[in-house]
This record gives structure tokens, C-alpha cells and sequence, in this order.
């Protein structure tokens, strides 16, 4: 790349620091809360498309790239009537089983008995393909080509098909319409393609995701949505990436994942959206077709009945920010439920669910037991609003109000930075949530000691709680297997040693679970190792216990 391009970018990078940086310290004052109407309006995201009453299953025998090649044809096939589904494994049997028990017919095989492959199944969907033609695209095995196969996809109605796939496309009859492999495709390629054609993708979505994973492309199809990967180490890729974010509308929806967490999540922020982890999210175009789920009982929660001679806590297993934990067997959850224990854990719970799978929400409400769901981090989706503008804040506030009321979950919980910022400018930031009336409080999970950087601060806005994590249950190592009984007994004397005191902060606390790391097992055994004096009670009712009980003033333990 020239030096002239390496100054441009560095000048477009210097304004959007000033833009983005800089004003993410101002407060503002939030506008008056929207109406629930015009916030369940906003909570309703993407295009609903009708199941197909067959759903064709390709049920393996398929390379990669064979694979990949159908998933353009998934999505295409999408924007009619949702039909055909991958079975990639992962939770793909309680999929198929949820499908099959609401009346779809499941068809595994054509009329010889043949598993579906691209042979069978173009010939069956050809009029789905614009002009029955093709854009030919190397492999899986770069992320620049398989993207802009895809981008091509979208816009043009064209089947993408690695070489590989080629002589079968032409056996076919297909045609190619145009060819990526003729050169390396650049930043300068993918900026281009945008620029001519960013008018026929959505605004209010992106998918960020490299090669090495298969999910969400069929969505893109479907849904219209630009698909791009930026390293987060490579300057010149970062700087296209933070152009798309820039002319997204406030409060767009990042899908997939990255190279660096925080620096992604920080950048993604800046500019006022939200990121879910979903680059493991298969057959979107099946799942979000099928009928919605409530995440949480909309019912009042109550304070327990205060006892002076107890402490209580709130244990809180963190991560449900991650749609494709949750859609891929959410099973450090389901191996807690089936202990049947009395505790009652809660659960962060990605308020989105739905548009990922109604399935997967269905599995976990069905058997939630005495447990219950809050917010995954940062209330929409996983943002920094320390990075937030009052302006850029004000539309995610108002989107995760309208989330958490469509889903039902009253408690948010927000991942931040170290509470460097003066206590009232995090007053003010948390306030623009604190409008919301559906919004009762909040956990806040504070970097960098391991989600515990708050140590247990509580703030106070608008007569609402932001309760921070006192202890992490993170093992140092961040190896599962190192974790010992004796670690975990050590933990619990921490909290078996917390005071007492039904009136201050001092007699509550959050206490944060990190999944890989402490397991149900552990967890278990850590419970066991409480004293009398501690009472495990959800998150929904420490908030509530702590707005009835706790003087109204920001304080720490």
C-alpha cells in the first residue's frame, strides 16, 4: 500500500477518534423514555419469512465447500420460504426434533434415496437462482473470497461456488456470471464492491466473520446483510471496517466475532452498536422462521424477607452474550438443572435469543426450574458504553430497554472498563437505562480483574441499583482442569466472611461464574461450602432487595 493511502487512513482514523473518542466523556442528558409500543417496534428486527412445509435436510456426505456452496443456495431459497436446513451437529438433533414435533415433514432423501448435495438439490431450487448463474470463488480457505462470494450472492441472486464445485455447476447447466479468482482480492476490492452496492445492503446490520467458520451466511443472503473481516491487528482492514460502522444507523447489530475482544468491542462501541457472538450460529434461516419464545415470565419480583443475620448473594454465570453457547447446547446449563439443587443460580441470557433460535430458548424456559435469566452483557448485545457518546448512547439505551422488554428480562448486566471515569459520569451513562421502567437495575462486570474490578460498588440512578461483581469464581490460570477443591473451598471462606448487614451494600453481593473455567461441578461443590449464613438468592431479587433495603447513594462495601 502506497504512503499516500497510509496518511489518508491515518487521517481518517485521527477524525474518528475525535468523533467517537473524545465525546464518549461528555455526559449528556437522556431524552424523555420512548412509549413500550414504540419500543416493541424497535425490538422487532429482521424479516420474518414463512417455514416451508418440507424441509429438505442435508444430513452430511458434503465437503466444505460443497457446504458452503448449498449455504448460498439456503439463503436464496430463504427469501421465499425457509427450507433447507444443514446439519452441521452441535444441536442440530433438538432442532430437527422441534421441527418434526410442529408438524414440518423432515426430508432427508430424494426419490432414489440419495442424501442432498448440490447435484439434487439445484435442479429442485433453480428458479430461487437469478439467470442460473454462478460467481465462482476459490474455497473456503480465504475469508476475502468466500466473503465477497457471498456479497455477491446477496446482490445478485447468484449460487457461489468454489472450484471445486465448478464442474458440477457446469453439469448442471449453470453459468458463470463472475469469476473472483482471477486475483487476490484486496481492501480496495471490498471497498469498492461496498461503495457501489451499499445501497442494496441493510443499515442496521453487519456481519464481521472469517473463514475458518460456517454459520450465518445463509442469513446474510436472506436478510441482505454485508459481510466483511478485519483483522483487529491490521491497521488498513481495521480502517474499512470502521467506515461500515460509520454509516450504519445507531444501535446496529454486529454479528460473528474476531481477532481481539476488547479492542473489538471497543471500536464496535465507539460508533454506538452492539456485538453478538454468533459466528457458530447455523441455519438462521430455518430458526428465526420459527414462532417466538418468551425468555422470561413478565411477573413482579420481590425482595425476600430480610433477615439480619444473613448475607446475601446473587451467584451470576456470565457469558450469555454468546448466542452460539446458548444455541449449541447451553449445556453447562442444562448439567446444572439436571442436579435439581435448591440454589437458585442465575443465568446471562442474550435478549435476542429469539432471532437466533426460538429453539434454543424454548430448550432452556422449558426446564428452568428455580433458576432465572438477566441480560447477558452490556443489555442488547455486548457493548462498552464508556466508548459511547451521549448521542450514540441515547439509541442503545433506548434499543436494550426495547429488548429486554420484548424479551421479559427486567436485570441488565454491563461489561466495562475499570471504573476510572468519575462516579458521575458512570451515573449519567448508567441513567439513560435507569429511564426505562422495564429496566429495574443492573450487574456490572468490571475489567480487568476478571469481571470483579468493581468489587462490589454499587451505584444508585434514578432509585435503581448497578450492583458491582464482589468475587469472580475465574480460575487465575484460565485452565479448567487446574481447578481444585481447595481453590474453590478458599472462595467460599471469602464469602462466608462478608458481613452481615440487611441495610447496607456490605450485606450483598454479586458473585460473578466464569463457564470456562468454573463448571457445574465446581460450582456445586462451591455451594456446598457456604455457610448458614449466606443465603443464595437471584439476581432479580438482590436488586429488588437492595432498592428496598440499601440507603440510595452510591457506596462500596
Amino acid at each position: 500500500m502506497g504512503y499516500f493511502k497510509i496518511f489518508t487512513a491515518l487521517i481518517m482514523s485521527f477524525v474518528m477518534f475525535l468523533s467517537n473518542g473524545i465525546t464518549s466523556l461528555f455526559p449528556g442528558t437522556p431524552a424523555e423514555p420512548k412509549s413500550e409500543a414504540e419500543l416493541l417496534e424497535m425490538a422487532d428486527l429482521f424479516e420474518k419469512y414463512e417455514l416451508s412445509d418440507e424441509i429438505y435436510v442435508v444430513n452430511g456426505g458434503v465437503s466444505k465447500d460443497e457446504r458452503a456452496s448449498i449455504q448460498s443456495l439456503q439463503g436464496l431459497v430463504a427469501r421465499d420460504k425457509s427450507t433447507i436446513f444443514i446439519n452441521y451437529g452441535m444441536d442440530s438433533k433438538t432442532e430437527l426434533a422441534f421441527l418434526e414435533n410442529a408438524g414440518y415433514k423432515l426430508v432427508y432423501t430424494d426419490e432414489n434415496g440419495n442424501n442432498w448435495t448440490l447435484k439434487n438439490l439445484v435442479p429442485r431450487f433453480a428458479s430461487h437462482i437469478k439467470n442460473n448463474s454462478y460467481v465462482l470463488f476459490t474455497s473456503t480457505e480465504t475469508t476475502e473470497q468466500i466473503n465477497m462470494a457471498f456479497n455477491y450472492a446477496t446482490v445478485y441472486g447468484c449460487l457461489a461456488v468454489p472450484e471445486s464445485c465448478e464442474e458440477t455447476a457446469k453439469a448442471l447447466g449453470m453459468k458463470k456470471a463472475y469469476d473472483l479468482t482471477e486475483k487476490e482480492i484486496t481492501v480496495n476490492d471490498q471497498d469498492a464492491f461496498y461503495e457501489e452496492h451499499k445501497a442494496l445492503f441493510r443499515t442496521d446490520a453487519l456481519i464481521h466473520q472469517n473463514y475458518m467458520v460456517s454459520g450465518l451466511r445463509d442469513f446474510a443472503v436472506q436478510q441482505n446483510i454485508f459481510i466483511t473481516y478485519a483483522m483487529d491487528s491490521d491497521y488498513v482492514e481495521r480502517t474499512f471496517r470502521d467506515k461500515v460502522l460509520s454509516e450504519l444507523e445507531p444501535a446496529s447489530i454486529v454479528f460473528g466475532w474476531c481477532q481481539y475482544e476488547v479492542k473489538f468491542t471497543e471500536s464496535v462501541s465507539s460508533f454506538g452498536h452492539y456485538v453478538i457472538p454468533s459466528d457458530h450460529c447455523f441455519n438462521m434461516t430455518i430458526l428465526n422462521a420459527c414462532e417466538a419464545q418468551q425468555i422470561s415470565e413478565k411477573k413482579e419480583i420481590k425482595a425476600p424477607e430480610p433477615d439480619p443475620a444473613k448475607h446475601y448473594i446473587a451467584i451470576v454465570y456470565s457469558d450469555g452474550d454468546n448466542a452460539q453457547w446458548i444455541s449449541n447446547g447451553f449445556q453447562e446449563f442444562h448439567t446444572w438443572q439436571s442436579y435439581n439443587l435448591d440454589t437458585p443460580v442465575t443465568w446471562t441470557f442474550a435478549p435476542l435469543m429469539n432471532e437466533f433460535s426460538p429453539v434454543a430458548v424454548k430448550k432452556a424456559t422449558d426446564k428452568l426450574g428455580n433458576c432465572s435469566f438477566i441480560t447477558g452483557p452490556s443489555g442488547a448485545g455486548y457493548a462498552r458504553v464508556s466508548k459511547m457518546s451521549a448521542e450514540k448512547l441515547e439509541a442503545y439505551s433506548e434499543f436494550t430497554a426495547a429488548t429486554m422488554l420484548a424479551s421479559g428480562l427486567t436485570t441488565m448486566t454491563l461489561l466495562d472498563e475499570p471504573l476510572t471515569l468519575p462516579g458521575f459520569l458512570w451515573e449519567n451513562k448508567l441513567s439513560y437505562f435507569a429511564r426505562y421502567d422495564n429496566i429495574n437495575g443492573g450487574i456490572l462486570q468490571i475489567d480487568p480483574t476478571r469481571y470483579a474490578g468493581g468489587e462490589g460498588k454499587v451505584f444508585f440512578v434514578d432509585d435503581k441499583p448497578f450492583v458491582s461483581v464482589r468475587l469472580s469464581l475465574w480460575y487465575p490460570s484460565g485452565n479448567a482442569d487446574e481447578v481444585t477443591n481447595e481453590w474453590l473451598k478458599e472462595q467460599a471462606e471469602i464469602v462466608n466472611n462478608y458481613s452481615a448487614d440487611i441495610n447496607s451494600i456490605s450485606g450483598y453481593s454479586v458473585i460473578n461464574v466464569h463457564p470456562w473455567t468454573v463448571g457445574p461441578d465446581d460450582l456445586a461443590y462451591f455451594v456446598s461450602r457456604l455457610d448458614d449464613g449466606v443465603e443464595v438468592i437471584s439476581a432479580d431479587e438482590l436488586i429488588a432487595a437492595v432498592t428496598q433495603n440499601v440507603p440510595h447513594k452510591t457506596a462500596k462495601p
